[in-house]
């Protein structure tokens, strides 16, 4: 079992470039698993069937992918923190990792589409205008639009809009993480988990529906992920928490509790703290992913996944 007096030398694998933690790589390809099951099970054909609500909840990926985007960025933030350059060489790594093959995508749409269609004048002005990819905010876009259909002519580019919450999650994380005594970034976690619930009960009651498209896709309505992915890594780096051990048999039966609760809320019950309890149970997830004994581990590390 990994002590916790070996978690320094985990933390900086799992933080560092030269390095990869095999099941953080099961962990994204679960998620993987996840959305594309959700996707192609969205079909109104399959409504009727008995598992529809579960498998149809892949969309819970997302919120996985956010609790691992938030663990890992902090975790690489909170090493380089007091460092020369900290701002430049955390933006310019991120700069190079998502920029350069994010354009390509939405210049390589356009030309596709104009190629297709000679006259698309329809697809530059409006919500569905190339301006709101080429700025990375397509969430705002879906969000103004309010159409849970994604009916779009950019060849299903909407999609991007969990990544552009990403990004512009890291327009003021590292600010905050820069600024704040270590003692006191739990507490920002915290507020942001607060954020995430109270904000998208807010912006459905100026949409007047429940679970509308702007509590869907718009950034401070999913803080929770993030911001529980960032709370773990600092409760790590701190060593508020150890790997294995007493803590993990704690966090095993929290996470299997709030496994529970995400399965009640997604079958019996339509409420905002849906997303919160999803953050909670995963965050619990990626812990248990790095401890060295565990099933979790086990099946994180299952080839296919990675």
């Amino acid at each position: 079992m990994l002590k916790g007096r070996k978690f320094g030398c985990l933390f900086v694998l799992v933080m560092s470039n030269a390095a990869r933690i095999s099941s953080l790589d099961g962990v994204r390809g679960l998620a993987t698993v996840m959305v594309l099951t959700g996707h192609f099970l969205f079909a109104d054909v399959y409504r009727n069937q008995w598992w529809f609500e579960m498998a149809h909840s892949g969309w819970l990926g997302v919120d996985l992918f956010f609790v691992l985007s938030g663990f890992l960025i902090t975790g690489i933030l909170l090493k380089s923190k007091g460092k020369p350059h900290y701002f430049r060489e955390f933006y310019r790594r991120r700069f190079l990792r998502i920029f350069p093959l994010y354009y390509a995508v939405i210049i390589y749409a356009a030309l596709a589409i104009v190629l297709i269609d000679r006259a698309p004048e329809h697809l530059w002005k409006g919500y569905d205008s190339l301006g709101w990819f080429l700025a990375f905010i397509p969430n705002f876009a879906l969000a103004f639009k309010n159409d849970w259909l994604w009916q779009t002519n950019w060849a299903g580019l909407n999609h991007l809009w969990s990544l552009a919450v990403e990004e512009q999650f890291y327009m003021f994380w590292p600010l905050i993480v820069w600024i704040m005594p270590r003692k006191l970034l739990g507490v920002s976690c915290a507020v942001l988990l607060c954020v995430g619930v109270v904000s998208r009960q807010l912006t459905d009651h100026v949409y007047g529906t429940l679970w509308s498209m702007g509590s869907y896709v718009l950034p401070f309505c999913r803080m929770d992920g993030l911001a529980g992915g960032s709370l773990l890594a600092i409760l790590l780096h701190t060593n508020k928490i150890k790997l294995g051990g007493f803590e993990q048999a704690i966090i095993r039966d929290i996470t299997f509790l709030c496994f529970m609760g995400l399965f009640y809320w997604l079958v019996a019950e339509n409420s905002h703290w849906r997303g919160t309890i999803a953050a909670f149970t995963f965050v619990g997830f990626t812990y248990l992913a790095l401890c060295e004994e565990g099933i979790v581990r086990r099946i994180c590390e299952l080839k296919f996944l990675r």
